[in-house]
């Protein structure tokens, strides 16, 4: 396994599948928990920390390539607060993440890009796709991709009842090897201009105004045990995205992993 796929490997387990050029296809399959600050589990009171497995798998060829990862939070349901109960929080939740980047042939690193994001649990569902452009990018060692795009929702869940085009998105991820056996990645995913009743729910925890736009930020260093056997740490913030919706919230992610 080079470099390049050991420094996607949190890419794809963290959920946003903006996956840069890798040599091979892999499955990966990871258990971890998310751990919140006290301040975050305090102004949203419908999050708490939990558990999570997934499965990921990448294809790459000439054409492009494809991440699609299945998502499985709170399996043995932890949480007993009312309020988690009430907003659907606290049952399992089943989530997938896909993307395509598919070289457009007339620019070199210039892909068509479809983006997929989906949740559902007893409370409801939302999915949310992105269709629009990405570019594949390289800083010496560094791999990045950036893409754009309008974003589509449907979505029925904790008050929120919803189907058409809301706002547009923006994707930004890079990857650095730092070692054979440590790697570097970043990831930004961001909604902006939301249409109103697919923002129901996410206010400011100060002045109650309802947030249009909301973003997700990963920092994540892997550590690579052998060809197979990874770890990961991911510091993450949200604000006002993935039902962390009134205020922003950091947490840090544990995963540890089993790549074939």
């Amino acid at each position: 396994m080079n470099n390049i796929l050991k420094i996607a490997l949190p890419i794809v387990i963290g959920c946003t599948c903006s996956v840069n050029a890798v040599a091979q296809d892999f499955t990966t399959v990871t258990a971890g928990y998310i751990a919140h600050t006290s301040d975050t589990l305090d102004e949203n009171k419908n999050q708490f920390d939990r558990t999570l497995l997934t499965v990921a798998n990448v294809r790459a060829k000439d054409w492009g390539r494809i991440a699609t990862v299945g998502i499985f939070e709170n399996l043995e349901q932890s949480s007993s607060d009312p309020q988690a109960e009430a907003l659907g929080e606290a049952w399992s939740t089943f989530k997938f993440a896909g993307v395509a980047h598919i070289k457009t042939g007339f620019v070199p690193g210039l892909n068509y890009m479809v983006d997929e994001f989906f949740f559902t649990n007893t409370n409801g569902y939302e999915n949310n796709m992105k269709i629009g452009l990405s570019y594949d990018m390289t800083f010496g060692a560094a791999k990045a991709n950036i893409g754009a795009g309008a974003n589509y929702v449907s979505i029925d869940n904790a008050g929120a009842k919803f189907t058409g085009f809301s706002g547009y998105a923006l994707n930004a991820s890079m990857q650095y090897p730092i070692s054979d056996k440590w790697g570097l990645s970043f990831i930004y995913n961001g909604v902006f201009d939301r249409d109103e009743e697919h923002a129901i729910g996410y206010t400011d925890n100060l002045d109650g105004k309802q947030h249009d736009s909301g973003y997700r930020l990963d920092l994540a260093v892997n550590y690579q045990f052998s060809n197979s056997i990874s770890a990961c740490l991911v510091l993450r913030q949200l604000d006002s995205w993935y039902g962390y919706k009134t205020g922003k919230a950091d947490m840090m992610v544990l995963m540890t992993s089993i790549t074939f």
